[in-house]
């Protein structure tokens, strides 16, 4: 009787042992090309979304609030950005531009003329860095050398346009970019 027993336990555990191992082993199925972006893309394409919608709320007219309240919202979708690096590069160098058009639009919320004026001298020290033609040109319309003297001798409004100028071709750039790229990745042998 303890044989008998003995050899069902063998039996039970010999079948469960080779049930277990005469399945096929379940090997993860390398991806497919499909037209579902992948992750890089998706969070570029995301922050070139949102960056577009920016210069569509800003040619449609846009207050200082609803700007400050969409460039706020886009921080998060631009950090995480990822991808193609001329188009990530391009991505970051539009939403540098707003982020600097929004610190120099928030100088007009500071009470005093010439805290105004400092403000905005502060303001163009980072636009003058990033877009030296604007430096150029702001200062042959304004002579002197002073950042507080330039800027109020500036239409802030013109200058805003400049800097969305530049942020719309950034986006573009960043659009054309990750098109390429989509394009070069389609045309390699599989």
């Amino acid at each position: 009787m303890q044989q008998l027993l003995k050899l069902a336990i063998t039996l039970t555990a010999s079948a469960l042992f080779l049930g277990c191992t005469s399945q096929s082993p379940q090997t993860q199925s390398s991806p497919t090309p499909s037209n579902t972006p992948t992750p890089d893309t998706t969070t570029l394409k995301a922050a070139i979304k949102e960056l577009q919608m920016v210069q569509t709320k800003i040619k449609d007219g846009i207050n200082y609030k609803g700007y400050s309240d969409i460039i706020a919202e886009t921080v998060p979708v631009v950090q995480k950005t990822k991808g193609e690096a001329k188009a990530v590069a391009a991505v970051k160098s539009a939403f540098e531009g707003h982020q600097l058009a929004l610190r120099l639009w928030q100088c007009d919320r500071i009470e005093g003329y010439e805290e105004l004026h400092q403000c905005r001298g502060k303001a163009l020290s980072g636009i003058f860095a990033k877009y030296s033609d604007i430096e150029a040109q702001a200062k042959a319309v304004v002579k002197g050398k002073d950042l507080s003297t330039i800027s109020a001798g500036l239409d802030k409004e013109e200058l805003l346009q400049r800097i969305w100028e530049k942020t719309n071709a950034d986006t573009k750039a960043a659009r054309q970019a990750i098109s390429e790229d989509t394009t070069q990745q389609q045309d390699q042998p599989q």
